[in-house]
C-alpha cells in the first residue's frame, strides 16, 4: 500500500504516476511490466518509487484492490440509474459496472480483468485467489439472502450459482458487448473509432435482457427431469 510520502505528493504528481504505473500494468503482464519504465515516464529516480512503494508488487496491489475499486464506485455515482432493491437490481447494477466501466476506462479494465484471472505466477496466486474468492463469497451471500426473501427459487445451490452469475453477468456479458462491435478488451483502444463504436443503448438492452433471461429462470419451478 502506498507510503506517506506518496499520499503526500501534490496531486498532479500524484495521478501522473498513477495513470502511467495503470498504463504499465495494463500494458504489459505482470512479470514484463517494469518498475523503470514507470519511473522514466515520470521523470524521477527509481529510487522514489521506492520511498512511495515497498516494491512492484505493492503497486500492482494498490492499483487493482484500492485504485480501481474507488475510480468504480466513481463511475457509479455518476452513470448508474438502477432503480429498486434486491438481488436483481444489484446484479444489474454489477453489470453495468462491468460493461459502462469497461467502455469508458478500457485499461483499468483490462487490470481488472487480469486480477481475476487464475495464474500460475507464484508472487500473484494468493492475491488474484483471493480478489476472485472475495467475489463469489460477495455473491454467494447475496444470493442466500435473496433465497431467504423468496426472491428465487431455493433448489438451488447459493455457491454454485455464484459460479454462474460471475461467468455469466461479470464476464460474459462485456464480452458479448464487445463481441458485436469487433472488438476484446486488449483491441478496444486500438479501434476505437465510429464503426467500432457502441451505442449506450444498445449495451444497456443487452443488459437488461440477459437479466430478464437470468431472473426467469430463477425465479420459475424446475423443469421434470426424465429418466
Amino acid at each position: 500500500m502506498p507510503k506517506p510520502t506518496f499520499l503526500n505528493l501534490p496531486d498532479e504528481k500524484r495521478q501522473r504516476i498513477t495513470e502511467l504505473a495503470i498504463d504499465e500494468f495494463s500494458t504489459h503482464p505482470y512479470r514484463q511490466a517494469s518498475l523503470s519504465r514507470i519511473v522514466a515516464r515520470a521523470g524521477i529516480a527509481k529510487g522514489s518509487m521506492y520511498q512511495y512503494f515497498e516494491n512492484k508488487l505493492d503497486l500492482y496491489q494498490w492499483l487493482v484492490v484500492e485504485e480501481l475499486e474507488r475510480r468504480r464506485r466513481d463511475w457509479l455515482d455518476n452513470h448508474s440509474h438502477v432503480r429498486g432493491e434486491g438481488l436483481f437490481a444489484e446484479l444489474e447494477q454489477r453489470a453495468l459496472a462491468s460493461v459502462g466501466f469497461l467502455l469508458d476506462h478500457p485499461r483499468l479494465a483490462r487490470l481488472a480483468a487480469a486480477a481475476m484471472e487464475p495464474t500460475s505466477d507464484a508472487e500473484l496466486r494468493s492475491l488474484h485467489s483471493r480478489l476472485r474468492q472475495n467475489e463469489l463469497d460477495a455473491l454467494t451471500r447475496a444470493i442466500a439472502e435473496a433465497m431467504e426473501r423468496g426472491e428465487i427459487r431455493e433448489d438451488l445451490d447459493p455457491r454454485a450459482l455464484a459460479h454462474l452469475i460471475e461467468a455469466m453477468v461479470l464476464r460474459g456479458l462485456p464480452d458479448a458487448v464487445l463481441a458485436s462491435a469487433g472488438v476484446d478488451v486488449h483491441s478496444i483502444d486500438a479501434k476505437k473509432s465510429e464503426e467500432t463504436r457502441i451505442e449506450e443503448e444498445s449495451w444497456r438492452g443487452m443488459v437488461r435482457q440477459s437479466l430478464a433471461m437470468l431472473q426467469s429462470g430463477l425465479t420459475h419451478a424446475a423443469p421434470a427431469v426424465h429418466a
